[in-house]
């Protein structure tokens, strides 16, 4: 009996152990792989691995709040693995096992840009060996033998498996191609710099964060980058001056954010208006334009801000020697973010070399410059108040899976007080000065299924300008005068398209919008010394456009590129309605050259003239304006451009010819008329060729581009009706650009000639005695050429351990050899010191040497 109660105890006791065994190696595991996903969103670290590594092995469930250093030992004891932290942010995860004194080593570089890459993970999968590449891209691979498949993987870049064919030195170098379904439209991947890319349907793709240094410009100013590329002029040297294949600025579409920008620019065309710091991407298109961009017969430029809900908060903060600006990411739960960024001038608190430099240039020949050439002998009361800023919001809410809202808000607001007079107060002059542009907008994006996907969107702007004169004199003559110039555009613009993908190779896509515009202008001058020469001048009036449109898009990998578009567009207020036919092709004829050409027609009814009456003050002198049925048509343009592109190595060559006309010109729009009172309308024809030669070595890049232009113009009414050149035509562009980059260092010297602009002479007769002026042949002259010479180097550093705070320094020097360069030249009658009437000139000349520093603080 008791041996019998003593087998129970003991059968009870073992089977006590057994169970409270099994119940310890039964506590709740996870798999390896899933918990590496969450300490790498906890910690913010990327582990690399191969996945036959890690395949199925489970471990405890630990605490993921411990510090990171001791959840990686944790993880070794339990796994018996190597977790190796090579840098603060990667981790290798290897097996334990004998290492060797032969070795694998090598570069990992992109395959386009030569930019080497740290952070690839570089791994034998049959041998679970493997490491990552450091700062300089290099890696060494221990325990390697010929003949193993070397794998080398980066996030956002296709997989290469290469055969290691030696070991030890020398060291190969591995490129590695990005791949993404953005770089599927890629044709060019690199096209001046990192950062600009040509896309397969001719248009030019900029992403500020990720473009490389250009010369004179520290910054990625959006307008300003533009300038570089083939084709794209600025003969005023201004950042909003934007000529594109001999089309003029008012003729180009600025999209922000989809909201159409009539004042793209801060400091009188100086200073771009939008911050290059919350930008995502920059589409400029000057030819081949898509169906679904109205209303405009030159260049597009389309300018989008992030698009995606911030998973995490991003800031930055930075100024240089003319603004200082800031911006704010951050998210809002795991489906909403907001963007928040703002720039302002510092010119009114100080000045500096720079916005001095940029002021002599601005304020020159106007009644400031004037006033300050007064007699220094004499005490006047001089004050000139004058700052820019903009302001842009930006909300992101992911609705759901297939719906996406975006709401984005921008203004842009440049303020003059200009105040001058006798210090007695007998004297007194003020000029106000006003300019802005506010815009509203809202965008939906529904993807229906995955083949049908609907956009949506609406937005107001709201452009005004304002200019206030106001002139008294207390002692005799007492006399007041004044005079104002107001113009106003309220546009409201509504779009909906729906993009299908018939099958892997055909898209269509076709949508509607409709836009609205109310614009108008006022225009006077009092005299009281003078009542009979008051006048004022006003001019309102609304359009509404309504267009449908649609685009076909047949593409076959990167061989054949065809795209089709038609748009028809009714105007209202001239009660017309025109077909705008669209085309771009591109076909791949050897493994290195592709032949492209296209087609486009297009309308546009609003644009800017010059403003003769009150042009006193010398600054903003346009006025916009809706085109109508009697002096002012609509714009027609039709434009025929053909080329090639050949890329082979590091060598790349892209050749491009147009030929363009406009029909629709009026004369007070162009500078030819003189008499403010009389218009009279014409054509143009542009003619051109663009060519760019580029050479990439791993941290040198060397470009050249030439561009040949012909712009010429007719009215019948000007010039006996013969043809003459445009007024702000350009014959002959050549630019010489480099890049070198160091280490954290980034060197950009650029030089730039072209032929000068053409200006119309005043010629001095003498009939019978009589002293006769009358204008030559309308721009039969031209001026001398212009030469520049740029320098622009950058610094990034890290300020933190942890690389989430960075910094930036950078220095530019514009127009290094300080050349006088005379952008423009007009003729007026004066009198001598003897009274005889003479013929007086007044030029506008270029930048002077002005150098600019920045600096900027980056958290991310």
């Amino acid at each position: 009996m008791r041996c019998k109660q003593l087998s129970i105890v003991i059968f009870l006791f073992i089977l006590s152990s057994i169970c409270n065994l099994y119940s310890q190696t039964n506590q709740d595991t996870v798999l390896l792989k899933q918990l590496l996903v969450k300490i790498e969103e906890i910690h913010q670290v990327k582990f690399s691995y191969s996945d036959e590594v890690i395949h199925e092995k489970k471990v405890d469930e630990i605490s993921l709040e411990l510090p990171l250093e001791e959840l990686l030992k944790v993880l070794a004891q339990q796994t018996n693995l190597l977790f190796k932290q090579t840098t603060n942010r990667y981790i290798l995860i290897l097996e334990k096992n004998t290492t060797s004194n032969k070795y694998v080593c090598g570069f990992v570089t992109d395959k386009y840009s030569k930019q080497r890459i740290e952070g690839a993970s570089v791994y034998i999968k049959e041998k679970s060996i493997g490491t990552i590449t450091d700062k300089e891209g290099y890696f060494e691979l221990r325990g390697a033998k010929k003949n193993d498949v070397l794998s080398i993987t980066y996030s956002g870049y296709t997989t290469i498996r290469e055969v290691v064919d030696s070991l030890s030195i020398p060291c190969k170098t591995y490129e590695i191609e990005e791949h993404s379904s953005k770089l599927d439209e890629v044709l060019i991947t690199s096209y001046l710099v990192n950062g600009i890319t040509k896309n397969k349907d001719g248009s030019i793709a900029i992403k500020p964060q990720q473009r490389e240094i250009l010369p004179g410009l520290t910054e990625p100013d959006v307008l300003q980058s533009i300038q570089l590329l083939p084709g794209v002029l600025s003969p005023n040297e201004t950042s909003s001056g934007l000529h594109i294949r001999g089309g003029t600025p008012d003729q180009n579409l600025v999209l922000f954010d989809g909201i159409r920008v009539y004042n793209p620019a801060h400091f009188f065309g100086m200073i771009s208006a939008f911050n290059p710091y919350i930008i995502e991407e920059v589409n400029v298109l000057s030819e081949g334009v898509g169906a679904q961009y109205g209303n405009h017969v030159s260049g597009v430029i389309d300018i989008r801000t992030k698009s995606k809900v911030a998973d995490k908060t991003s800031a930055s903060v930075g100024s240089n020697l003319t603004h200082a600006d800031a911006f704010l990411e951050m998210p809002l739960g795991k489906k909403a973010s907001i963007l928040i960024s703002g720039r302002r001038s510092l010119s009114d608190i100080f000045e500096t070399s720079t916005f001095q430099s940029l002021a002599k240039k601005v304020f020159q020949n106007t009644i400031i410059d004037q006033n300050e050439k007064n007699d220094v002998n004499q005490v006047f009361d001089k004050n000139n108040n004058f700052y820019f800023l903009d302001f842009n919001t930006k909300l992101i809410v992911d609705v759901s899976e297939k719906d996406q809202l975006m709401m984005h808000q921008l203004f842009v607001s440049n303020k003059l007080d200009y105040r001058f007079g006798l210090s007695d107060g007998t004297f007194l002059q003020n000029d106000k000065l006003n300019v802005e542009n506010f815009g509203l907008g809202a965008n939906w994006t529904r993807k229906w299924n995955a083949n049908v996907s609907q956009e949506t969107s609406l937005y107001f702007s709201d452009y005004e300008l304002d200019y206030n004169f106001i002139g008294e004199q207390t002692v005799d003559p007492v006399f007041t005068q004044s005079s104002i110039k107001k113009n106003s555009i309220k546009e409201f613009n509504f779009k909906t398209g729906i993009n299908t993908n018939l099958n892997k190779y055909n898209q269509l896509g076709f949508g509607f919008e409709l836009i609205n515009n109310d614009v108008s202008y006022n225009l006077g001058r009092t005299y009281s010394f003078s009542p009979d020469s008051d006048y004022e001048i006003e001019e309102a009036s609304s359009s509404t456009i309504y267009a449908l449109y649609g685009n076909y898009n047949y593409e076959k990998e990167d061989k054949v590129n065809i795209n089709i578009g038609l748009r028809n567009t009714y105007f209202s207020l001239e009660n017309t309605f025109f077909v705008e036919p669209r085309l771009y092709t591109q076909v791949k004829l050897f493994p290195s050259l592709w032949v492209n050409f296209s087609y486009e027609k297009k309308q546009q009814n609003i644009s800017q003239l010059i403003e003769f009456s009150t042009n006193d003050f010398g600054l903003e002198n346009y006025v916009w304006s809706l085109s109508n049925k009697n002096e002012i048509p609509i714009l027609n343009s039709d434009q025929v451009s053909g080329g090639f592109v050949f890329k082979k190595n590091s060598w790349m060559l892209d050749v491009n010819t147009f030929y363009k006309t406009i029909d629709g010109l009026t004369s007070l729009g162009k500078g030819i008329a003189t008499n403010a009172n009389i218009t009279a309308n014409g054509s143009s024809v542009s003619k051109g060729i663009n060519v760019l030669l580029k050479k990439q070595f791993t941290n040198y890049t060397s470009w050249i581009s030439y561009s040949f232009g012909d712009t010429t113009f007719e009215f019948p009414q000007t010039n006996d009706g013969k043809p003459f050149s445009g007024s702000n035509d350009i014959t002959h562009r050549f630019r010489w650009s480099n890049s070198y980059k160091i280490g954290n260092f980034d060197f950009s010297l650029g030089w730039v000639y072209r032929t000068g602009i053409p200006f119309t002479e005043v010629v001095e007769t003498n009939n019978n005695g009589t002293q006769q002026f009358s204008f030559g042949d309308v721009n039969a002259r031209r001026l001398d050429s212009y030469q520049r010479l740029d320098f622009s180097s950058t610094y990034k550093f890290n300020i933190s351990r942890d690389k989430k705070w960075k910094a930036k320094l950078g220095v530019s020097f514009l127009n290094i050899t300080d050349r006088s360069n005379t952008l423009q030249r007009n003729f007026f009658l004066t009198r001598d010191q003897d009274s005889n009437i003479i013929i007086g000139t007044t030029d506008t000349v270029s930048l002077g040497f002005t150098p600019n520093v920045m600096f900027r603080v980056i958290y991310n």
